[in-house]
């Protein structure tokens, strides 16, 4: 049965000399995988290029349930990158966001509500044209609430101290050392309380930058124990010191 539907592309691989296997997370079927016949042609109807990480496409789909590989009928792009194609900080931005979603999405079913708020992610990246340096630790943060950790509680004078093993501020350190000083607690409070709007009243020097990401990369390896280690952060660290 055929299917229209909306995707944002994880990854491709090859298949054959001519074909591909591209790992989509479809608005309407979370993570798929399809077979995209002669795509490395020069003359295919479906372009292998169409297919760069976190591409949103508009597809139609075949659509058999217990079966790993899909098929795909037709791919378009949804929308064409404006910016990110040529600038390197917002192109290392979006390979951190995609090797976070690699490692990160399991999701083998529909869910609206996050298929639209990383397409929000992708289309603010690509459209914001200043001020877009914490949109990664943004991210992070709002991620987590699909993920089922997001920060619970608020900052104060009595809970001042972030316990990153549970999540939530506390009033005392707690007896493991996975916790966060007052003034990085601080931090990640700032952090909860922005968003994609507000990224230009958000103001973090290179070094709390450098520190929130390391803290938040070790927030969710706590809590995901799939995740593992990181290689593009090394790659953000350096342009936005």
């Amino acid at each position: 049965m055929l299917h229209k539907t909306r995707g944002i592309v994880l990854r491709t691989v090859d298949y054959s000399e001519t074909s591909l296997i591209a790992k989509i997370y479809t608005e309407q079927f979370g993570i798929q995988s399809y077979l995209i016949k002669g795509a490395r042609r020069k003359n295919a109807s479906i372009k292998g290029n169409l297919f760069q990480p976190l591409a949103l496409l508009e597809l139609v789909v075949y659509k058999k349930e217990k079966k790993q590989l899909q098929t795909l009928k037709e791919a378009g792009p949804e929308i064409h990158f404006a910016s990110i194609p040529y600038d390197p900080a917002k192109a290392s931005i979006l390979f951190f966001l995609n090797e976070i979603l690699l490692k990160c999405l399991q999701e083998e079913e529909e869910n609206t509500e996050l298929f639209s708020f990383l397409h929000e992610t992708i289309q603010t990246l690509d459209s914001v044209e200043k001020k877009f340096s914490n949109l990664h630790l943004i991210f992070l943060i709002r991620f987590s609430r699909f993920l089922g950790f997001f920060p619970q509680g608020n900052y104060s004078d009595v809970n001042s101290v972030f316990d990153l093993r549970e999540g939530m501020f506390v009033s005392r350190e707690p007896l493991h050392p996975d916790f966060l000083t007052k003034e990085n607690s601080k931090l990640i409070s700032k952090l909860i309380f922005s968003n994609y709007y507000s990224m230009d009243s958000l103001v973090l020097s290179g070094k709390e930058r450098k520190n929130l990401l390391d803290i938040l990369l070790h927030f969710y390896q706590l809590h995901l124990s799939n995740m593992g280690s990181m290689t593009s952060h090394k790659v953000l660290e350096q342009v936005f010191a």
